[in-house]
């Protein structure tokens, strides 16, 4: 309606009342204010940057410790890829969203559930547990994800974000 009286990119936040629309439940309540901050119409690793300063400052601000985690689809893809289920790439994330929640026993189940081969779990499971520094995650997913160009690219991106916050 009004594409050519925006410039873009396109940056916008606002902060007001949203609806859930499934049922309310402990911790879910029907109607809850939101912050969104997004930017459209750019694919610059900046925006990236500027997003995540802005969580970083808005929770300083409330006093609020916090850990920022990033991901990259192109990682998640390239996963996917070298384990020999990029078709189930949906069911892969979903699942390894939950691992905080549901513990890995449980991605695990469900990650058969969705018909992941048992192979493919296995071959998951050192990429599910990393641990160390964001440097020694990016180095160990670099090596894992060596014959996926896609995978690859995503770590190069991720690298990219880390090292423009730290400056």
């Amino acid at each position: 309606m009004h594409r050519d009286e925006i410039t873009f990119p396109f940056k916008r936040y606002q902060i007001q009342p949203v609806w859930r629309a499934d049922r309310p439940q402990k911790g879910r309540y029907r109607e809850f204010y939101q912050c969104d901050a997004d930017v459209v119409s750019s694919d610059s690793l900046l925006n990236e940057v500027e997003l995540m300063q802005i969580v970083d400052t808005v929770f300083t601000r409330f006093g609020i410790r916090v850990c920022i985690k990033i991901n990259n689809r192109k990682v998640l893809s390239g996963i996917a890829e070298i384990i020999g289920e990029s078709d189930k790439i949906v069911d892969i994330t979903v699942a390894i969203d939950k691992l905080d929640k549901i513990g890995l026993d449980n991605v695990n189940a469900e990650l058969k559930e969705k018909g992941i081969s048992d192979e493919a779990i296995a071959k998951l499971q050192p990429i599910i547990l990393l641990s160390g520094s964001n440097e020694e995650k990016l180095a160990t997913l670099k090596e894992v994800l060596a014959v996926s160009e896609t995978g690859l690219k995503g770590v190069e991106e991720s690298e990219f974000i880390l090292s423009t916050l730290k400056n």
